[in-house]
């Protein structure tokens, strides 16, 4: 018998740990932290205690006590005896949160399969955010990439590359003794990779799947129009064109194609693009990966944002090692402010002490995140910060952005494609609309098994 048993991504966008049962077999699909994860009881400060372990997740309901999955080092203050490990294996999609942010509990002894560029981007985001990106330790860890055969006793895996908004993000075709199962893991079919999306697409048909584990993130979204990242590109060229100083910009230091779509924009406008350094090492990792990330060591069109910092003449000492390697291609604020026009900079929230030094004239700041990180009732405070600080130096405000996710129409036509004969969605709290989709189609509840 062929079961699932979701312990995240049921009714909720985010937080996939999704447990498959075949025979002998037991393997967890991805393995995240939902997006609203301890919010009612966690806020700002107060955090369960880092040195601890999972007795104040297992207090409040957070994590499943589910034997045999977790560090013997971590259940030392909780009621749950520990076991060794019944788990064969953790497969991850792709490095978002959502996805990955619960690997730390696991025993070292269960083997983590993920993909070689996203176990890449975890390595780097550890190195620059310690306390935010942290997969803990492993004893066995196997690299994936798009093609391969990956056997783990009754149950072979093969993984196929997606486009999502980061690199190195993959669906599944699982084969079971019941018949293939695919998951696919976060996906979209907008921007610049679409091929991959449309070979996961094609193989996953041509595999006649049993089931269909299909995230829905965008599933109850009727927007008038699905922006794509081309569409993106050409908006930010626009305002870039137009403004009459510095260009701002705000998007995710890990979506690889919206920095390159940003880089395009300013290239195209006769223009730099600023990075600050931790961007910079980002990039740099990446390239090996990653051919078409220009070298942020010497490429013209780039340069590298030092801060001012504690001698305040930006000399080597103020920096830490790895930073100190881009500095051939060092900018400051002093230079940005002389000819603003020459530049497009990234700049996040918590940059935006930079303006006090840059103080801007005729500005434009171009927000391209998600909505969710910018609007609703939970960023009201943030929303006002961003807003004050544009008012105060008189910056004008734009939005531009195309989601990481499938929209309803290219959701439809890939289920379509796929044809399974049963339907699953996951990362969506819209459920119910997949039944508009598909004649049989099965509504996962959270830690229930669900036989197949």
């Amino acid at each position: 018998m062929v079961s699932l048993t979701f312990y995240g991504g049921a009714g909720e966008i985010g937080g996939n740990k999704i447990l498959l049962e075949d025979k002998g077999s037991k393997i967890y699909l991805d393995f995240g932290e939902s997006f609203n994860f301890g919010e009612e009881y966690f806020y700002e400060w107060l955090q369960p205690r880092s040195a601890n372990g999972l007795e104040v997740y297992f207090e409040f309901g957070l994590m499943p006590k589910v034997k045999g999955i977790y560090s013997e080092e971590l259940l030392k203050l909780t009621d749950l005896p520990y076991k060794k490990p019944k788990i064969d294996g953790v497969v991850i999609s792709h490095s978002h949160s959502d996805h990955v942010s619960h690997l730390p509990f696991l025993d070292e002894d269960i083997p983590v399969y993920i993909g070689h560029g996203t176990h890449k981007i975890l390595e780097i985001y550890h190195h620059l955010y310690r306390q935010l990106c942290d997969i803990g330790n492993h004893n066995h860890i196997h690299h994936f990439k798009s093609g391969d055969r990956i056997k783990i006793k009754d149950i072979e895996i093969e993984p196929i590359h997606v486009e999502h908004s980061i690199p190195g993000a993959y669906g599944f075709i699982i084969h079971t003794s019941k018949g293939a199962i695919v998951y696919t893991g976060d996906f979209r079919l907008h921007g610049p990779r679409s091929d991959m999306t449309m070979e996961f697409a094609r193989k996953a048909a041509e595999a006649k799947p049993y089931a269909l584990i299909c995230e829905g993130t965008r599933m109850g979204s009727e927007s008038e129009h699905n922006y794509t990242e081309k569409e993106v590109e050409k908006k930010a060229f626009d305002i870039i064109k137009s403004s009459k100083g510095l260009v701002m910009a705000y998007f995710s230091m890990s979506n690889v194609d919206r920095f390159m779509s940003f880089y395009r924009a300013a290239v195209k406008n006769k223009r730099k693009i600023v990075i600050d350094t931790k961007f910079a090492y980002i990039i740099d990792n990446l390239r090996d990966k990653i051919t078409v990330l220009p070298d942020v060591r010497k490429d013209k069109n780039v340069k590298v944002y030092y801060r001012l910092s504690k001698s305040c003449t930006f000399c080597e000492k103020d920096y830490f090692k790895w930073e100190r390697e881009f500095m051939p291609n060092m900018i400051t604020y002093k230079e940005i402010a002389k000819n603003p026009k020459k530049y497009v900079m990234h700049l996040g929230f918590y940059k935006l002490m930079e303006l006090v030094y840059l103080k801007p004239k005729n500005a434009d700041f171009i927000f391209s995140m998600s909505e969710h990180f910018y609007e609703g009732e939970e960023n009201e405070e943030q929303r006002m910060i961003w807003e004050n600080w544009m008012k105060h130096f008189g910056i004008k405000f734009h939005k531009a952005h195309c989601s990481g996710h499938m929209s309803k129409q290219d959701l439809k036509e890939f289920i379509k494609k796929v044809n399974p004969e049963i339907l699953i969605p996951v990362h969506t709290q819209d459920a119910e609309e997949f039944k508009k989709l598909h004649n049989n189609v099965r509504i996962p509840e959270k830690e229930k098994k669900m036989s197949i």
